[in-house]
């Protein structure tokens, strides 16, 4: 997408200026980063471990992806509540246990943190303020609240830039600088795509207004986006029925619910399970009206260099939903903010 020099719009709950300027914080974490992988792997590391709960574990759902095909090191993606209880004996003081909390208030991250602390299990986590009570159990504390508020794609900015030094310092990422150079282009192609596809994404915001159910299938690296849009944007900020469902799985019972009038999102990216996602949208477009295809592919990304694209996907599909939840709030008159019990009550 070319854009000019004087190109100026109005967005809902956007303004590229402010925009850039968040993302720049971001990068800004890379030496504090670096420092932090290094003092870990001087004590020794084993496994990497990735834990969180609701849309902390789904964003890193695209940083185990990126691990795993790069290092044979042991990576664990837990679940926060879980990881308490000690069921995994492969965590132990030679593990680095990544968390991530926004608001540094999340219980269960919380008690991961104390737990860790406990059993002499080193942690490097992010939180948005430096006096929310995950940073003080933290082993290396990050703070950073930068970023999009309706959408993940600074959440992975600063994923990438934890994972990808860990990778680096195991020996695992040799185009590491490469990488970076990449990751620093981002904002400027995410601000280019959230530009490039307002309009549709507006016009699809009211389109499915009115809709009670929707399914919601993406495979690979854009997994965790495809759980996280159904859960916490469609479920808990919209109260809106979803099913969502990785696209290996569909045919294994999802398949058989699929009605002509049944709306059904098909997240598609660029890593090696395309073709998986391919084979769900072939067979939706044989049965329903309702087929909404996102593919990355269409994106132009300038900037970013063809062999990043599939690992930087996840965040180009995030620029898209960013810009659809904005609409999507207007278009069915439900306030993103509005909760009826999570953190409003006992539970």
């Amino acid at each position: 997408m070319e854009l000019k020099g004087d190109y100026k719009m109005t967005y809902k709950n956007y303004d590229r200026e402010t925009y850039l300027n968040s993302f720049k914080e971001i990068m800004k974490l890379k030496p504090q980063v670096e420092k932090y992988i290094d003092d870990a792997f001087e004590k020794g590391v084993d496994n990497l471990v990735m834990a969180g709960v609701g849309g902390s574990i789904s964003i890193m759902m695209p940083m185990e992806y990126f691990a795993k095909k790069r290092t044979a090191m042991p990576v664990y993606m837990e679940n926060a509540a879980e990881l308490v209880l000690g069921i995994n004996k492969a965590i132990t003081e030679k593990s680095l246990v990544v968390l991530y909390s926004e608001s540094g208030t999340t219980k269960e991250a919380i008690a991961a943190a104390e737990y860790c602390r406990e059993k002499g299990i080193p942690t490097i986590g992010v939180s948005g303020n430096e006096e929310a009570p995950l940073q003080k159990l933290l082993t290396y504390p990050i703070v950073c609240g930068a970023g999009d508020e309706l959408s993940c794609d600074g959440d992975h900015m600063k994923l990438f830039l934890i994972v990808s030094a860990i990778l680096h310092k195991n020996g695992d990422m040799d185009d590491y600088d490469e990488f970076m150079e990449n990751l620093a282009k981002l904002p400027e192609a995410l601000a280019n795509i959230k530009e490039e596809v307002d309009e549709e994404a507006k016009a699809y915001a009211y389109q499915i207004k009115d809709e009670p159910y929707h399914m919601l299938v993406g495979s690979g690296n854009l997994w965790g986006s495809t759980y996280c849009f159904a859960m916490c944007y469609l479920e808990e900020m919209q109260w809106i029925r979803t099913k969502s469902i990785e696209s290996p799985e569909f045919f294994h019972g999802t398949l058989e619910l699929l009605e002509e009038d049944t709306s059904i999102m098909i997240f598609k990216g660029e890593d090696e399970t395309r073709m998986l996602t391919e084979r769900v949208e072939n067979f939706a477009k044989k049965i329903s009206k309702k087929v909404k295809v996102i593919d990355t592919k269409e994106y132009e990304a300038e900037g970013i260099a063809e062999k990043y694209r599939g690992d930087l996907s996840p965040a180009f599909l995030e620029a898209y939903l960013g810009r659809l939840t904005a609409h999507l709030e207007d278009a069915t008159g439900h306030s993103l903010d509005i909760r009826r019990y999570y953190r409003v009550m006992d539970y």
